[in-house]
């Protein structure tokens, strides 16, 4: 049989069983994802806080939860994390606030991981000390 090593479309083994032209399922989910029209909205900044907050409250993205409100489909967040991207110098800037050497990046990043609580801790514990506001009066203080 001449065409021996071919497929019955007469294309070689790499062709993996697709039609000529037929693009693979992972190129094909990257073009629908190109195909989208990516919207940016200019809100007012006391808006842009209360969209944020609720968000946050309701353990969504900032985009799902206003996906959400105008009933468009949205998923909840699996694994909330927050991206940083630190440059060479900002991680020489920490290496030297944290007395670490910059290569050792897993140090600073838990360093600055627990920065970040000492500070929402001390924040939580400057708001406790604050009197809150008296319902008698409607404002703080005695």
């Amino acid at each position: 049989m001449s065409g021996a090593g071919r497929t019955e479309r007469g294309r070689g083994r790499g062709g993996r069983g697709r039609e000529r032209g037929q693009e693979p399922a992972r190129f094909q989910a990257e073009r629908r994802a190109l195909r989208k029209i990516q919207v940016h909205f200019e809100l007012e900044q006391s808006l842009m806080r209360k969209v944020r907050m609720a968000a946050a409250k309701q353990n969504l993205s900032t985009s799902d939860y206003v996906r959400r409100i105008v009933g468009l489909p949205y998923a909840k967040i699996q694994r909330p994390r927050i991206s940083l991207s630190f440059g060479d110098h900002d991680l020489e800037l920490l290496a030297e606030r944290y007395d670490r050497p910059p290569a050792d990046r897993g140090a600073l990043r838990r360093r600055v991981m627990d920065e970040i609580r000492a500070h929402f801790d001390a924040e939580t514990d400057a708001e406790a000390a604050v009197p809150g506001p008296d319902p008698r009066r409607g404002r703080r203080g005695g």
